[in-house]
């Protein structure tokens, strides 16, 4: 054989034939398949890892804003006289009974369905959970300085009384938009959410004061709650959901979110363990309902009553029960939940109505969730109020 022959046969011989070379670029492309997969799953679970933190981190901020809030709640509690009624020779006297604690502030919490009732204001949901409202010592003032209108009127004075409450609300986002938003032509649609409320009432228009709580003689329990549920400056004001502004100089909106996707919020006072290891949690509050006034609309000598008047509760527990925008979203689009009167409600009424039944009642919430395939984290802590001097005066 001639040399340039066996070369030709080598270069034969060494060469790939053309289904080894179809059998490799099939496994190539194989494991590139295998390979973007990986990547693509990985890129979807970092950016929902991602998303998911930054929902939460926006519940748990809102978890702790109000935490500072309720910690600085006030009473400005003092002692005096209990007036009686008499008659000496005729006259219509009355004379000081005991020395009793005495306060013109009002601290209030509980289920919504109790503190609302079925007071709502327009383009609002159900109110699911439980809501707090009391008076603190913010400065939050709203008027403008009547000589110099870049500043306000009182904004010097730090420690000006204000109204305050927290609350889970199911609306739209339409009166959070910029203006300008919400005339576009192609505007996105309001999203529908359950949402952890703040209720700021300013100091110029402070309504505890105006209403007078103390001298109400035998009030209906929905009068107590008149200075945070009725009025332009409740939580019910149409002002709330007004998407433009009213051409009223007072004009102020007392409501806003500061937490999206809370389903609900629930609140359980109680006094300090360390005192009485015996005494339950619930024990202060058994149907979760703590009012600093409840022996005005109640019976005044029941226990319940006579423990809360004009006190501040030691402790406060709080947990928000909040998911991640992801799967709500696809919860609301597969129920077609675009409007608040399209809502579907989660949680049954009766949920956190009874404090022995708070960790069955967590049990329950979280099997509803999962059967909903919502994801969802529960926020807990407890809250020391400053201000409470906690006495018990009850036998």
């Amino acid at each position: 054989m001639k040399l340039s022959q066996r070369f030709s046969a080598k270069r034969l011989r060494s060469a790939f034939s053309l289904i080894e070379l179809m059998v490799s670029v099939a496994v190539l492309s194989m494991i590139l398949v295998i390979v973007f997969q990986m990547l693509e799953q990985m890129q979807k679970t970092w950016k929902r890892t991602r998303q998911s933190v930054s929902e939460f981190k926006d519940a748990r901020n809102g978890f702790e804003e109000m935490g500072r809030r309720l910690g600085q709640a006030t009473m400005n509690a003092y002692f005096g006289y209990d007036y009686v009624p008499a008659t000496l020779q005729g006259i219509p006297v009355r004379y000081g009974k005991e020395i009793i604690r005495q306060s013109e502030l009002h601290f209030v919490s509980g289920p919504s369905s109790i503190l609302f009732g079925n007071s709502t204001n327009k383009s609002s949901g159900s109110r699911p959970g439980h809501g707090v409202f009391f008076q603190a010592p913010f400065g939050f003032c709203y008027d403008r300085d009547k000589e110099n209108k870049n500043r306000l009127q009182y904004e010097q004075l730090n420690n000006l009384l204000n109204a305050w409450g927290y609350y889970v609300q199911f609306n739209t986002d339409e009166a959070d938009r910029p203006n300008f938003l919400n005339a576009l032509r192609n505007a996105p649609k309001p999203r529908a959410r359950y949402r952890l409320m703040e209720f700021r009432q300013p100091t110029e228009y402070l309504q505890v004061y105006k209403i007078g709580l103390r001298d109400l003689k035998s009030p209906k329990q929905t009068e107590v709650y008149r200075w945070f549920g009725d009025g332009l400056f409740s939580v019910n004001s149409p002002w709330n959901t007004q998407i433009e502004a009213a051409k009223d100089l007072t004009f102020f909106r007392t409501t806003r979110p500061i937490a999206e996707n809370i389903l609900a919020m629930i609140i359980q006072p109680r006094e300090s363990l360390s005192q009485d290891a015996s005494k339950k949690p619930e024990s202060l509050a058994p149907d979760f309902l703590y009012d600093t006034r409840r022996w005005q609309w109640s019976n005044p000598n029941a226990a319940g009553a006579a423990k809360s008047r004009h006190q501040l509760p030691p402790i406060l527990d709080v947990s928000f029960i909040a998911v991640d925008e992801t799967s709500f979203a696809t919860y609301a689009a597969r129920l077609g939940i675009d409007a608040v009167d399209k809502e579907t409600k989660i949680f049954p009424v009766d949920l956190f109505t009874k404090g022995a039944k708070l960790e069955e009642d967590f049990t329950e919430a979280e099997e509803i969730l999962k059967t909903l395939k919502l994801e969802y984290r529960i926020f807990s802590t407890s809250i020391r109020l400053r201000e409470s001097k906690w006495t018990d005066t009850t036998p």
